[in-house]
């Protein structure tokens, strides 16, 4: 397979989306961020804000929307939500949403536990919900056209950091950060993971600030994945690093929201002159990351479709996560 022909996300088409009234529950920094694509996105109506936090009234004024303090007073005639809240709370209040029969886009990590992330599960398909979970980077640009690309890798380096420190409801780094790369990189794959090295350490942020891992598949791809956050280091760096079996080198850069091949010797964190780009198509809508998400979102409610993250991924992700946890957090012998 040439994997400059390798297919791309495309934004939905030119005809009117039929609209759909959404909510967001959960109106913290990324809750209001969702709330702002809902307002503007083409066949949204965004229809209430639910958050306790008296300050969301004001964006609720804002953007001329019903502001509530608890699920439990949604009108019933909203049938769809984003749920930002902390991830200690995922459980209850999307098991709650989707009984309700409303559709579900559920921030990651789908739940606090692999058994909660079944029952969710479970749940949605009962009462005939949409449930997407919200791995954002399944929707970057660059991993849109780069993604073809991994399954023909050897080896995969994934580097993700950050200046900030973590979220005061953050658990650690691999649940809330690398969680990310180990979603895309079993999406992709489709094979197993026959071996598990991890290592990691507390700076005192949390249980995990910093996590190297290792993981072979059974298709014998090599993947290293590093995570750390609150460092203080020159700039944040998200970008897979795909080793192909016929020594071409490819570049998915998060960040930069491009993949590009690397030309020999060159630097990994620049676009060489000479490297080829793979081409992504204009989109019709902005081009953020979390507008393309929520489109694909409305996309699979109205046409009653499976989700492009659905929760059994969801909950592979949350499994694998716990693994590594739970190897770097084992006490010693």
């Amino acid at each position: 397979m040439n994997p400059m022909n390798a297919p791309v996300l495309l934004s939905p088409g030119p005809e009117p989306a039929l609209p759909v009234d959404t909510a967001v529950v959960g109106v913290g920094y990324f809750g209001s961020l969702h709330a702002l694509c809902y307002s503007r996105l083409p066949g949204s109506r965004l229809q209430a804000l639910v958050d306790p936090d008296p300050i969301t009234q004001s964006l609720a004024e804002h953007l001329g929307v019903p502001w509530f303090t608890c699920a439990a007073e949604l009108p019933p005639t909203i049938r769809t939500a984003s749920v930002a809240t902390p991830v200690a709370t995922h459980f209850e209040l999307t098991r709650f949403l989707l009984q309700q029969g409303l559709d579900v886009l559920l921030e990651k990590p789908i739940a606090e536990t692999t058994a909660q992330a079944t029952e969710l599960r479970m749940v949605a398909e009962a009462n005939q919900c949409i449930l997407q979970i919200g791995h954002i980077e399944r929707f970057n640009p660059a991993f849109a056209s780069g993604r073809a690309l991994l399954p023909l890798a050897r080896t995969i380096r994934s580097v993700r950091t950050t200046r900030h420190p973590p979220r005061p409801s953050a658990l650690d780094v691999v649940i809330d950060l690398m969680i990310h790369d180990l979603d895309l990189i079993l999406h992709s794959l489709d094979s197993s993971v026959v071996e598990l090295r991890a290592s990691g350490r507390s700076s005192g942020l949390t249980a995990i600030d910093e996590a190297e891992v290792e993981l072979i598949f059974s298709n014998g791809c090599r993947t290293y994945l590093d995570a750390h956050w609150g460092r203080d280091t020159e700039q944040e760096e998200r970008r897979m690093v795909a080793e192909l079996e016929n020594n071409e080198t490819w570049v998915i850069d998060f960040r930069r929201r491009i993949t590009y091949r690397k030309a020999s010797n060159s630097s990994t964190g620049s676009l060489p002159a000479n490297g080829h780009t793979l081409p992504f198509p204009t989109q019709r809508i902005q081009e953020d990351t979390l507008s393309l998400q929520l489109a694909a979102f409305l996309d699979a409610c109205r046409n009653r479709s499976l989700p492009q993250v659905t929760p059994t991924e969801g909950n592979a992700a949350l499994e694998l996560a716990h693994h590594i946890r739970q190897q770097i957090l084992r006490p010693c012998p």
